[in-house]
């Protein structure tokens, strides 16, 4: 999982999509995908966005975000069938770039959302292009990379929301395709993972033990992971199954963090739980980080006091990312099934988490697959923001299902 900054955003990023731009860099974004693995990527159904688009629809793309450099393909994949489309990015993803970044990725169709908070100019630019634009607009509905590509997280409601107001405003269809992406090694990365496994173990002051399965050498790690993390937050180390026990420690987390200052859980989905706690820190930290630039005389509260009280903001709002990290791990995921992929996305995922990485290091030769369902017109349905989220996870979870029943020795 990334560490990223959580701030309010110090601007907002509009969207200046440039096609022809994006069809001059094409060799470089090959490139930098060959340079994270993916030399090849197969495209299936883009030829229906290509159609909805021609007749004058509106067309949503709400794909799982499934592996770094996942927009990377996806505009391969548009380029293919003949199409383009706008991304809604974190801003964070901005705010971490430089300025020709910054440029690069407003001219790629990327704007700025700030997700803690309600961000109108965003909302109203995803709005304007679905209701009026030539190009699609692509959101990631799970929000985060959760390196689990085989089961979709939970969507957020959001891009339901904005298509079902576009839909309401608009005069033309909106389309609403759901689509699955998944990469597969067609170069077997067993020696890369077990050189990262010695690594990891070293890093936590284990002795590396490649004379164990590898399988049992993740499960080994992550257990004992969390044991120290559930000594650090509950005094002791738990027993029973890895889900019971991330879900409790998470809770556990969630629940503290909401008595220091006196908060309502107000929902049990444990993503919006983050959301509403984080926007709640952020607003807190600014107000005291403001108080303690004026006098400190006038506010009654002493320079120490002032910095002992953003430093526990801090932590707190800390603790919300640690809290993302646990629930990004399904405890059962990679035992289950332990195909290749799943083992090196449960070690990419502990690569970035104790290295504190922004991506992991590439490992072996990967195809990827894009695979679009069949659209979700907004024009002949009724439906609301909860059951249209539904009905987009469901598709996309199914179209994952596919493109491994389809993939050769799956």
């Amino acid at each position: 999982m990334n560490s990223q900054p959580f701030q309010t955003p110090p601007k907002w990023w509009p969207s200046r999509l440039n096609p022809r731009l994006i069809r001059m860099v094409r060799p470089f974004r090959l490139r930098d995908l060959k340079q994270k693995g993916i030399c090849s990527i197969d495209v299936i159904g883009a030829e229906a966005i290509s159609n909805s688009l021609d007749e004058g629809a509106g067309v949503l793309l709400l794909p799982n975000h499934s592996f770094h450099y996942d927009s990377y393909v996806l505009i391969e994949a548009a380029l293919q069938a003949g199409w383009h489309t706008h991304f809604m990015t974190a801003w964070q993803v901005f705010g971490m770039s430089t300025t020709p970044g910054k440029h690069f990725l407003q001219r790629h169709g990327c704007f700025s959302i700030n997700r803690e908070g309600t961000d109108t100019k965003a909302i109203k630019q995803a709005i304007s292009i679905l209701s009026e634009d030539q190009h699609a607009l692509t959101v990631f509905s799970e929000g985060d990379i959760y390196h689990s590509n085989d089961r979709v997280m939970p969507f957020r409601e959001g891009a339901a929301a904005i298509a079902l107001k576009a839909a309401k405003r608009s005069g033309r269809p909106i389309h609403v395709y759901p689509c699955g992406m998944k990469c597969f090694y067609t170069q077997d990365p067993t020696e890369e993972l077990v050189g990262m496994m010695n690594q990891l173990e070293e890093r936590i002051r284990w002795r590396p033990r490649p004379d164990l399965p590898l399988l049992d050498r993740i499960y080994r790690f992550g257990h004992g992971f969390l044991s120290s993390k559930e000594i650090e937050y509950l005094g002791e180390s738990g027993t029973g199954e890895l889900p019971a026990r991330l879900r409790f420690l998470a809770e556990n987390v969630l629940e503290k963090v909401r008595e220091a200052h006196g908060l309502k859980q107000r929902t049990h989905d444990v993503t919006e739980q983050i959301r509403r706690i984080r926007s709640y820190l952020i607003r807190e930290i600014e107000k005291a980080q403001n108080s303690a630039s004026e006098n400190s005389s006038n506010s009654g509260i002493s320079e120490r006091e002032s910095t002992e009280h953003i430093a526990t903001l801090q932590r707190h709002l800390d603790d919300m990312f640690f809290v993302t990290q646990l629930t990004s791990y399904r405890g059962n995921y990679t035992v289950e099934n332990p195909t290749i992929e799943r083992i090196a996305e449960t070690i990419d995922k502990f690569e970035e988490d104790i290295f504190d990485l922004q991506c992991p290091t590439p490992r072996g030769k990967r195809r990827a697959v894009v695979r679009f369902g069949s659209p979700i017109d907004l024009s002949q349905i009724q439906t609301d923001t909860s059951s249209l989220t539904a009905l987009a996870e469901s598709n996309v979870q199914q179209l994952l299902n596919e493109i491994n029943a389809d993939a050769p020795g799956q």
